[in-house]
């Protein structure tokens, strides 16, 4: 039986009342991107004149249209509610779109077809509870489209080829592989398919299938190796193979190889910094390449030519989260979005010939305009044994002599990083007079292979020495209050925050759990079957490895928790259940524990709907104002 959410008394709502205000204001500024579990930035129409984006602002992640050489101009909306869209693009004749939605955030994505004006949506996949990757539309072969899918109980991946056009028609499955995976690319021809398998985060091979099913052939690492993947694309003609990779060391590559026998014919080796994740965009009319480069805390872009990957150009970029869209059908120009702390994420347009950057969207964002202002910098720390810890650091610009509360946001992941950028949370949090802190502690991505997998198994001892050491030299800093620092964290970052709570009880004066991991095993046997493959080697073996997963996991020390805490869930989170935060809700209760337990009935693995973020927002404000005093 489910824990029971917190049932706020009537002071409670007239103080989050209070705050509503505020916190519309910062949710209505709203970001033209989807967020991390989208990969759509803006899609061209064949013509180019138009494009196709992802945004929040009506409250739900949706799809729009807007003219591509008009960005003052009005967009409108492809999809309307009352379920969340996260990918969408036309089709090869212009004439509809094709989008991505699930029912509740429940990632069992759907394929939709309407036409160009949001017309007419029907479902293409309407049967069975399949999380559907976004589809590939081969150049040279317009009317169909090429997808990967995943089963909740199952680990194997499947590859499908179905119609887009006319009257659609059923999916044909391809093939299907043992293990977790992603398809990565299409030929233009459609007669082979790029699959990515996802052993680990530092054990991924490439795979070519044949539109057939078969033949199926590893395409790289050579067999015995290991290493990281980030991106797979063929060619424009489909003679080579570019690949992001780090090639088993400390590398940022992206690598050209030929595609009938894998030999490597170029590479560029990115060097600055050496350490980044890196990826590939494949022009379509084969004449460059755009390396977009993940450090961690800042994204850079670079274009290459194709033929050698020699450099041509950099984009010069400000400070910020940096991701790589799409290429317009010419080749002449492809999307960016950019996120800057001051600035809600908002999509671009790069001249390939020039490397000017123009936006695709003028946008007004009323709310921002009366914000505190924020000093952004990134701060070094070192930890026990030399590593060297990133800290995106956030102060309000006009914060006087007095000491600030203090709040440390971990990421999630748990292969991810946070780079400087906008957040909701950070700026709300700044306006009510918090510092906001965001290390990327060992663990994190874009710093290096042995960083990364530097948390896993048994070193997390060494990740959670880590969590200690920034709590050390937070309160160390002139402008933080020592005795009113809290841990807050999503997913991963929920999971660091109970890790702290249970084993440095003394360190923290409260914390925030969104959608944390409370007990390895449980969570293990109920997530995803896929992510359970994938997380072995970063935890370990459910039967082999009992005793270590105890050893990590919140529960077992959920006694020493003393500090408040507030806990937030989706009702239908396919990776971590709702089960997991009522395993620590019902501790904490059970002890007498200050705890506030936030149940969004309509989110996943999420908090994408303007209602939920709003009432996460105050809800958290007023706990953490009760919790520091």
């Amino acid at each position: 039986m489910a824990v029971a959410p917190t049932n706020l008394n009537l002071e409670q709502r007239a103080r989050d009342a209070a705050r509503i205000p505020l916190a519309e204001s910062i949710v209505d500024a709203y970001s033209n991107w989807n967020g991390f579990f989208s990969t759509l930035v803006a899609n061209w129409s064949p013509d180019g004149k138009r494009i196709v984006f992802g945004s929040l602002r009506d409250g739900l992640p949706e799809i729009y249209q807007a003219d591509a050489e008009r960005p003052e101009q009005a967009a409108f909306a492809l999809t309307r509610g009352p379920e969340r869209a996260l990918w969408g693009r036309f089709t090869p004749d212009g004439r509809s779109i094709l989008f991505l939605r699930d029912c509740k955030g429940d990632e069992n994505h759907h394929i939709w077809r309407a036409n160009a004006d949001g017309s007419n949506a029907v479902d293409l996949t309407p049967e069975g509870t399949l999380h559907r990757d976004e589809p590939i539309l081969p150049r040279r072969l317009p009317g169909a489209m090429f997808y990967s899918a995943r089963c909740t109980t199952d680990p194997t991946t499947r590859l499908f080829t179905q119609p887009v056009t006319g009257a659609g028609g059923a999916a044909r499955l391809i093939y299907t592989h043992p293990r977790p995976g992603t398809l990565a690319d299409v030929a233009p021809d459609g007669s082979r398919a790029l699959l990515m398998e996802w052993n680990s985060s530092d054990n991924i091979v490439l795979l070519e299938v044949a539109a057939s099913g078969a033949p199926v052939r590893r395409v790289f690492p050579a067999e015995g190796r290991r290493v990281t993947i980030w991106s797979a694309s063929y060619s424009a003609s489909g003679d080579r193979i570019y690949l992001g990779t780090d090639d088993g060391r400390e590398n940022s590559l992206i690598l050209a190889l030929d595609a009938s026998s894998g030999r490597e014919v170029a590479r560029y080796r990115n060097e600055s910094p050496p350490t980044a994740v890196i990826s590939a965009l494949v022009s379509p009319n084969g004449d460059t390449v755009v390396a977009s480069i993940d450090a961690g805390n800042h994204g850079q872009v670079r274009i290459l030519d194709a033929a050698t990957l020699g450099l041509i150009r950099p984009v010069q970029l400000p400070l910020g989260d940096i991701r790589v869209g799409s290429f317009r059908d010419d080749g002449a120009v492809f999307s960016l979005m950019i996120s800057v702390p001051d600035r809600p994420a908002d999509i671009h347009a790069v001249d390939v010939r020039t490397g000017a950057v123009k936006a695709l969207r003028h946008d007004a964002r009323v709310g921002i305009d009366n914000l505190p202002a924020v000093d952004t910098t990134i701060e070094i720390v070192e930890a026990f044994d030399g590593l060297r810890i990133p800290i995106n650091c956030y102060l309000p610009s006009k914060r006087g002599t007095h000491r600030l509360p203090t709040l440390v946001n971990f990421h999630g992941g748990p292969s991810a990083s946070y780079a400087v950028r906008w957040s909701a949370y950070t700026r709300f949090f700044l306006a009510l007079g918090y510092a906001v802190l965001e290390p990327n502690v060992r663990g994190s991505t874009g710093f290096g292979r042995a960083y990364e997998m530097a948390d896993n198994r048994e070193k997390r001892a060494d990740w959670l020495k880590d969590v200690e050491t920034v709590n050390t030299w937070v309160k160390s800093q002139p402008w933080c209050d020592p005795g009113r620092v809290v841990v807050w964290g999503g997913s991963y970052g929920g999971y660091t925050t109970l890790m702290a709570l249970t084993r440095q009880p003394q360190l923290w004066a409260a914390g925030v759990n969104i959608f944390g991991v409370a007990d390895l095993k449980t969570f293990l046997r109920t997530t995803d079957a896929s992510i359970r493959e994938f997380f072995v080697e970063e935890f370990g073996d459910l039967e082999r490895d009992s005793a270590l997963l105890e050893e990590f996991s919140p529960m077992r020390d959920v006694n020493r928790i003393v500090a408040p805490l507030f806990v937030y869930a989706g009702e239908h989170d396919p990776r971590v259940p709702r089960s997991e935060s009522d395993l620590i809700v019902q501790a904490l209760r059970d002890r007498a524990v200050p705890v506030e337990y936030m149940v969004a009935a309509n989110e996943g693995h999420s908090v994408d709907r303007r209602e939920s973020k709003i009432e996460l927002l105050t809800r958290t404000a007023r706990f953490l104002e009760d919790a520091l005093g």
